[in-house]
């Protein structure tokens, strides 16, 4: 796997953002409690639709990522949400000839939320301006109860032995 291709890879976590329309950050906005945060991501996979693959949030945070770009990679690590901001920390690997490629994520891929004076909850991917509502996940379609990518990912994982 190249350097452009975990630029890639690392692109479609930034950007695998939502479809809804960004608005400024909304006024007397409260950071979101992270118990809150934990328990709307927890068991959940986000779509990549950049990358045919996404993100799943497993329990005792642990992450794991497919993403098939440029051929299949696989994705392990950790997720974490401190002060109303979930973050994702993984390691990349894929079949390089006959071994395996692997490179740390550049930096944690991190959420912020923050909660308005109605009780709606906002996000904000890293260090993007925009803020997004957060839709319930029946009505967000990157966003899927389960592991989407069970199945990609453990057959990922035997293949690499990682």
């Amino acid at each position: 796997m190249s350097i452009t291709r975990i630029s890639i890879i690392s692109a479609a976590l930034v950007l695998g953002a939502a479809t809804a329309f960004a608005d400024p950050k909304p006024k007397n906005a409260k950071i979101t409690d992270s118990q809150t945060v934990a328990n709307f991501y927890a068991g959940t996979s986000r779509i990549w639709t950049g990358c045919k693959g996404g993100v799943y949030f497993g329990g005792g945070f642990e992450a794991t990522a497919y993403c098939n770009k440029q051929g299949p990679a696989v994705a392990v690590g950790k997720w974490s949400v401190k002060k109303g901001v979930i973050c994702s920390n993984l390691t990349w690997f894929w079949k390089e000839g006959s071994g395996v490629g692997s490179k740390p994520g550049d930096r944690p891929n991190c959420i912020a939320h923050v909660t308005d004076a109605e009780g709606n909850i906002w996000r904000r991917w890293n260090d993007d301006t925009d803020w997004w509502r957060l839709q319930p996940i029946k009505d967000d379609t990157k966003a899927k109860k389960g592991n989407a990518f069970k199945g990609k990912i453990s057959r990922m994982r035997r293949k690499l032995n990682v």
